[in-house]
């Protein structure tokens, strides 16, 4: 049975009107402290909240024994303290210092050097570690400098890059990269270097929209990096531009995109098919408190439209290719909203993938505020007292079939992996680029020519987009209502 306690402050938490955390300094409903932000928060909406023994609804007593509790940790330990075998099942869930930083995350804003790059071991028996780059943001300082696709750099101002000291040598603002390159399967460095400085920009996720005809048959190639819900309209755009050139068949890239908008991901299901609307696409399931939010997402003839403040300004219909089958391209570092859209789409037409595994996240999160009187979803009546933010696991996604995705990652069905061809890394869309020229040969017999694979002994342990907390989300848009 509940304590009385708990039963006082759970109504506290639903019950605004009688909100007994009262801060006495600005007479609004705010937590008392930053700790008991986090926990009344991760008690009401942590995905696995009933496997914490310390968000338990009667874990506490009395008042006093909360605060001793609270009192015990500071504010990132409670966070990660109250996480369910974390770094295992929950190696997903975080906190962050200011929440504008978070919402800049969404809308694709970063301070960054411009260029995506791949990190990886150099051999099994070596710590030593060099970065390729996998692709280069256009006007970028790293476009500047004269950075492509294949770049490899082994040492940052001076230091080389091992495993224990790679990701704070990656986290300076500037940084000078020594460069290197692989000649019969040998790292050999040089003395050049390349210095970058970190500048805020805005990353357009369609990458690359390319037509490829070849024996009178036209193939769309779309390199898609982010589910960005402010870049909708982009998208429908991209798909347009392949629809209007009739293309039979559809090569999506999504190697490098670790997620994002669930609604997106239905908007591009919905892109690619068209014979599906109104069926099921994919459901979201809650913790048992939250779970009158359960909700299915459906095949879709219109989208909305948002500004890059993520807010909603209009809708617009969507484009639709009407394909019954398609060519995904994966890596590692395609996540969360990346592996939805396959998951979901493999109930109704044929998904063919390509590449290595996938991430493996089954998984999302909502930001959560300290704005009791919105249930810590939305950011008006914000706490003025600090500016953190949480982005917990709250729900987890099925397909129409009522199928989790992999939570180990979605095996391709043709592996080709692209630190084998590190010696000569074509761009993205060259049609001997090894994974492209693998799906353009499924699709029309042996037309693309394929680079030969090195015997490099390479394994790749991270990437920027594993550097960067927000790479692999899979969340709900703003303004989205949830329900207590």
């Amino acid at each position: 049975m509940k304590s009385k306690f708990y039963q006082i402050l759970f109504l506290s938490i639903l019950m605004v009107g009688i909100y007994s955390c009262t801060n006495d300094d600005d007479g609004l409903p705010n937590s008392k402290s930053e700790k008991d932000f986090v926990w009344k928060a991760m008690n009401l909406w942590y995905y696995w909240q009933t496997e914490v023994e310390d968000l338990a609804d009667d874990r506490f007593q009395s008042e006093s024994d909360y605060q001793s509790f609270l009192n015990s940790f500071q504010t990132q330990e409670l966070f990660q303290h109250l996480l369910y075998d974390y770094g295992n099942t929950d190696r997903f869930s975080w906190i962050v210092s200011d929440y504008r930083t978070l919402q800049n995350q969404f809308a694709g804003i970063n301070k960054t050097f411009g260029m995506d790059y791949g990190l990886v071991i150099q051999n099994t028996n070596s710590n030593s570690v060099f970065g390729y780059v996998q692709y280069v943001l256009p006007n970028s300082p790293a476009a500047q400098a004269g950075f492509s696709r294949g770049d490899i750099f082994t040492r940052i101002n001076g230091t080389a890059l091992t495993t224990s000291n790679y990701a704070s040598l990656l986290g300076n603002s500037t940084a000078s990269f020594r460069l290197a390159y692989f000649q019969n399967g040998e790292l050999i460095e040089t003395n050049e270097e390349k210095t970058l400085t970190r500048t805020e920009l805005q990353e357009n996720p369609i990458y690359l929209t390319k037509v490829i005809e070849i024996s009178g048959q036209k193939i769309g190639y779309l390199v898609y990096n982010g589910f960005r819900a402010n870049y909708n309209d982009e998208l429908n755009q991209a798909i347009m531009e392949l629809e209007s050139q009739g293309i039979s068949d559809l090569i999506l890239d999504l190697r490098y995109n670790g997620g994002g908008s669930v609604q997106t991901a239905t908007y591009l299901g919905s892109m690619i098919t068209g014979q599906f609307t109104n069926q099921a696409f994919s459901s979201l399931h809650y913790n048992h408190k939250m779970d009158q939010n359960n909700e299915t997402y459906r095949f879709a003839d219109i989208a909305k439209w948002y500004d890059n403040n993520l807010n909603p300004i209009g809708t617009f219909p969507m484009e639709k290719l009407n394909l019954n089958r398609v060519f995904i391209l994966t890596t590692g570092n395609s996540a969360s909203a990346s592996e939805m859209l396959i998951s979901c789409l493999e109930p109704y037409i044929d998904v063919v993938t390509i590449g290595t595994k996938t991430y493996g996240k089954t998984v999302g999160s909502i930001t959560l505020y300290d704005s009791p009187s919105t249930y810590f979803t939305q950011d008006n009546n914000l706490n003025p007292n600090h500016t953190i933010a949480m982005q917990p696991i709250v729900f987890a996604y099925k397909n129409s079939q009522n199928q989790s995705g992999p939570t180990h990652g979605i095996s391709p069905m043709y592996e080709v992996n692209e630190l084998h061809y590190l010696e000569n890394l074509p761009e993205l869309g060259e049609l001997n680029e090894p994974l492209l020229a693998t799906a353009l040969n499924q699709i029309l017999g042996p037309v693309a020519p394929i680079l030969s694979p090195s015997t490099i002994q390479t394994s790749k342990i991270g990437s920027s987009q594993s550097l960067n907390r927000f790479g692999t989300e899979m969340y709900l848009d703003k303004g989205i209502i949830l329900q207590p």
